[in-house]
């Protein structure tokens, strides 16, 4: 079924949904985002200097250890490699390895070094507070803070970055001390934006309702500030205050209607506020883009209205506009909306070039797949596996990859990701597909392997976290460690529903039933996904709830009767339902 998420109306949720996307960090970002790993600049921003031999063996030595999965001993190696040279690069690697391991005092170590060499690196200092933090350092913390603020061009931008950073501290009461010291000092105290980067760190820190408070007290000393309206209605409707939720976005799109995501957002918000005719007036009153009119029609499915969902892509279809191929692409995502996937296929094809042509050609092979024809799909694919462009060679293996596992053939997905990885060894996307289905067929080296080498790489990668955590528990004996990885996930993103079964799932592993049926309730309340009504049932059937369990897994089976681990659990335990 093609899920009409495929387009999200609301921009302003407070946590990014988590799909199945490899976890690739976009570097693009105009402000960092402080629940995002230590930002790395490209290789060309960091100068090289001569590097003597025993700096490269022991950097030689560091990769060796890592690719064995020895990340201590490699943490040492690095260490020492970065306070022998003067190649910051030298330094940014040690520092993301010592992350990798949470060693926390050679992490701080090396970023301080990191940030000798490149004293004007903004990612240096982000690693040097994150690691300074951890160890609970926080006049050091500050003295690196001090110069993020003084090195940036956007004073509001530099303050929500320093909050958020703060926000990741174990103690918040010490972190918010720190924060008061800095905007005392900077003149900023009393300041909205003081008052704004406070809220912000409450929020990172998990305290929503004093962030809320705080966010109300900087628009009401700036109350022509977007940024800041914007931020008080996404507090409120993450506390559940939809009608200041409303109140504060509408606000926000007042002082700028020519935004589109605001906009559209504020229309999601009419729309579920019961004051549907607003939201289609709004929308039909915007410019009347492809992404518009795609916008559109998903609103009239939601709303169960077929014909105008219907009549809306007939009236796309007669509009003109500058740009051909963008207008089929988005024709295609409508058509695909309304279950008509061979206009799907057709409009897909019609993406001849442009930014949306490798895309197209992608999801036309994935849907040329989907009715059975799978080499064909593969044939569609061919020119983007020999096009110039590294990144969409990429695409189109990882396209190859899930056309083959959705047609089952685990094996064949294994080995178009390893032909990919062959000439892209240190694609994180390509080593994190390749980990799951490893993973999935039982491969539980290469799982661990790929999926350490991306934390290596992106140390606070929740998702690379939870999947090698997860692994370790469905499948092996290594429990404390898996919790320690899973518990690590969690910290970043305590409200994704698959981090939460995790830490569902290894506490029953551990024996803690209670705690394993508390994370696994929650689980299945935040999504209603098969494979965690299983995992909840197992629980309640080994505490005798046989009934509770039966009952969940029915429910999981209303949602998806196929699923494969839903059913297994409900053989193997032998459940009559």
């Amino acid at each position: 079924m093609i899920r009409a998420s495929m387009v999200c109306l609301s921009v302003f949720g407070l946590v990014a949904c988590a799909g199945t996307a490899p976890p690739v960090q976009d570097g693009s970002r105009e402000a960092p985002d402080a629940s995002a790993p230590p930002r790395v600049e490209a290789e060309t921003e960091i100068p090289r200097r001569p590097t003597d031999d025993d700096v490269m063996y022991r950097v030689f030595a560091g990769e060796v250890l890592g690719s064995e999965g020895d990340l201590q001993g490699a943490v040492g190696e690095y260490l020492e490699a970065a306070l022998e040279s003067e190649d910051p690069a030298i330094a940014m690697r040690a520092t993301r390895v010592a992350f990798a391991a949470q060693a926390w005092l050679q992490a701080s170590m090396a970023a301080d070094r990191w940030t000798v060499l490149a004293p004007e690196s903004m990612a240096a200092r982000e690693s040097a507070v994150l690691a300074l933090l951890a160890t609970a350092d926080y006049a050091g913390a500050e003295l690196h803070l001090q110069k993020i603020i003084a090195m940036a061009e956007d004073k509001e931008q530099a303050w929500t970055l320093a909050s958020g950073l703060l926000g990741r501290s174990a103690n918040p009461d010490k972190a918010e001390s720190v924060l008061a010291h800095l905007l005392e000092t900077s003149g900023e105290e009393g300041s909205a934006i003081g008052v704004h980067a406070r809220s912000r760190m409450m929020a990172r820190s998990g305290d929503i309702p004093r962030a809320y408070e705080l966010a109300q007290e900087a628009v009401s000393m700036q109350p022509e500030s977007v940024e800041f309206l914007a931020w008080a209605g996404r507090l409120a409707l993450n506390l559940g205050d939809q009608e200041a939720g409303l109140e504060y976005i509408r606000g926000a799109w007042e002082l700028d209607p020519d935004d589109h995501d605001m906009t559209l957002a504020y229309a999601d918000l009419l729309a579920r506020s019961g004051r549907e005719d607003e939201a289609r007036r709004l929308m039909s009153d915007m410019v009347q883009t492809p992404d518009v009119m795609l916008t559109r029609i998903i609103f009239e499915l939601s709303a169960s209205d077929i014909p105008a969902a219907m009549a809306l892509y007939d009236e796309f279809a007669r509009m003109a506009f500058d740009d051909p191929f963008e207008k089929a692409f988005y024709q295609a995502q409508a058509a695909e909306s309304l279950d008509l996937l061979e206009d799907a296929v057709s409009h897909y094809a019609a993406v001849t070039e442009g930014d949306l042509h490798v895309q197209s050609v992608a999801r036309r092979a994935e849907l040329i797949a989907m009715r059975g024809d799978i080499d064909e799909a593969l044939r569609v694919l061919q020119p983007l596996r020999r096009h110039s462009d590294p990144q969409v060679v990429e695409e189109a293996f990882l396209t190859e990859a899930r056309i083959l596992q959705q047609a089952e053939d685990l094996q064949g997905a294994l080995d178009a990701l390893g032909k990919a990885l062959e000439l892209s060894p240190d694609s994180i996307a390509l080593r994190y597909s390749r980990a799951l289905i490893a993973a999935e067929v039982g491969q539980i080296g290469v799982a661990e392997r790929d999926l350490r080498f991306i934390l290596v790489e992106q140390p606070d990668n929740a998702a690379a976290l939870n999947a090698l955590g997860y692994t370790l528990a469905d499948q092996t004996d290594r429990y404390d460690e898996a919790e320690a990885l899973i518990r690590r996930a969690y910290s970043l993103q305590p409200n994704d529903p698959s981090i939460t079964d995790s830490m569902g799932w290894v506490a029953y592993r551990l024996g803690r039933l209670e705690e394993a049926v508390d994370f696994l309730g929650r689980a299945w309340r935040m999504e209603n996904n098969p494979e965690i009504a299983a995992h909840l049932g197992e629980v309640l059937w080994q505490q005798g709830r046989v009934e509770e369990a039966r009952d969940i897994w029915r429910q999981g089976l209303a949602v998806d009767d196929g699923n494969p681990i839903l059913q297994e659990t409900i053989d193997r335990l032998e459940a009559e339902l």
